[in-house]
């Protein structure tokens, strides 16, 4: 085999392996976390092994006496990822497989290979108490490529040509160290990308949610509101909107005290998310006035579910924070898209703020609409 051969075969396969890592990676959405169901981690795991299994099958063959492939790099991977279990399973799996399909002279130098290379990954996880496998990944293959480039050199009897074999181990381990490299820079670019997104995530559920009572906020409401116009209108389905107001709030503060009034704010939250169904949305608009968006739901419907909500909220007496109990009720307005003067959700909106003022106006704790204001 010509260096030029060889040569080629490193970087081919190289690229086998960053492509079947990427295709492991995007097949089991793997996150890079030992953190991942055991399940997935086993499965990831058992895919590595065939990883390194078809790396070996086409590793590069140097002369009858010695093989260098790349086939340890996925032990070292699982190790780094999923620790122990993950090295153990990725090894026992290749080591497993590989009698049937390698030559005894070819098995015991790749086993000697794979075992190193697992045996290097896991002193390196031992003596390390914390493993980042963006940084590691290139010290434990280099740990690796010593090790091999070791036993290659018990073997330096049986090759032909002294320069082609320097020359050729050099390469190897120049372009097995570039391999983790890459490794490191493109695992490194993905943690980095799915970080951001996390923090992306993070800030924006920060930005729609209320922080005392962890629902969504006005912001979200808003935003909600806007897919009701895009989405809702135009569909066959309606919504219902509920809007909430804690009856005599002020008193409450004033009588008890503002942890007293905060500590009903969560409650009611807790209870409305409770009743909500999976599809409903429930936000707190600000002060002690609360909304539920009730998804596939007409007018008749939605005066079910409040009904619901006002009977869980008067029933059940609220605990204060002194140890104390007091009822509390809400009124509720009620509007939905079902019915024909709702055609935009700033009429949706509008309709079922009214009918908050009219429950309000009709004595509170009950349930009110729009177009009862003329007849009350």
């Amino acid at each position: 085999m010509s260096f030029t051969n060889l040569i080629n075969n490193l970087i081919a396969n190289a690229s086998l392996l960053l492509v079947g890592l990427y295709i492991i990676s995007r097949v089991t959405k793997l996150g890079f976390t030992t953190k991942l169901p055991v399940r997935r981690q086993v499965t990831i795991s058992f895919l590595l092994a065939g990883l390194s299994i078809l790396i070996t099958l086409h590793g590069v063959l140097w002369n009858a006496q010695a093989d260098f492939q790349y086939g340890f790099v996925p032990l070292i991977i699982a190790a780094l990822y999923f620790g122990l279990p993950g090295v153990r399973i990725t090894y026992v799996s290749s080591i497993l497989v590989l009698p049937f399909i390698l030559s005894e002279t070819l098995l015991l130098i790749t086993f000697l290979d794979y075992t190193l290379a697992a045996g290097g990954s896991i002193v390196y996880m031992y003596v390390r108490e914390r493993i980042k496998p963006t940084r590691d990944i290139r010290i434990v293959n280099a740990i690796s490529l010593v090790f091999i480039s070791l036993l290659s050199m018990l073997n330096f009897n049986n090759y032909d040509h002294p320069t082609i074999y320097f020359i050729s181990l050099s390469a190897f381990i120049l372009i097995g160290y570039s391999a983790g490299f890459v490794l490191h820079i493109v695992y490194g670019g993905m943690r980095k990308m799915q970080r951001s997104e996390r923090l992306i995530t993070k800030y924006k559920e920060a930005a729609f949610t209320d922080a005392l009572t962890g629902l969504g906020n006005r912001r979200r409401f808003e935003e909600e509101m806007r897919r009701v116009d895009e989405e809702v209108f135009i569909g066959p389905q309606d919504v219902a909107l509920l809007f909430l107001d804690i009856d005599h709030f002020k008193s409450i503060n004033d009588t008890y005290g503002h942890d007293a009034g905060d500590a009903i704010l969560v409650e009611i939250g807790a209870r409305l998310t409770q009743t909500a169904r999976a599809d409903d949305m429930v936000c707190r608009n600000g002060g002690e006035e609360f909304s539920v968006l009730l998804s596939d739901c007409n007018l008749s419907q939605g005066f079910v579910i409040g009904k619901r909500y006002l009977r869980q909220i008067a029933e059940t007496p609220f605990a204060l924070p002194d140890g104390s109990v007091i009822d509390v009720t809400v009124s509720i307005g009620i509007a939905s898209t079902s019915e024909a003067k709702v055609v935009t959700s700033t009429q949706l909106i509008k309709k079922a703020d009214v009918g908050l003022y009219v429950a309000k106006r009709s004595g509170r704790n009950r349930l009110g609409k729009w177009n009862e204001l003329k007849a009350n």
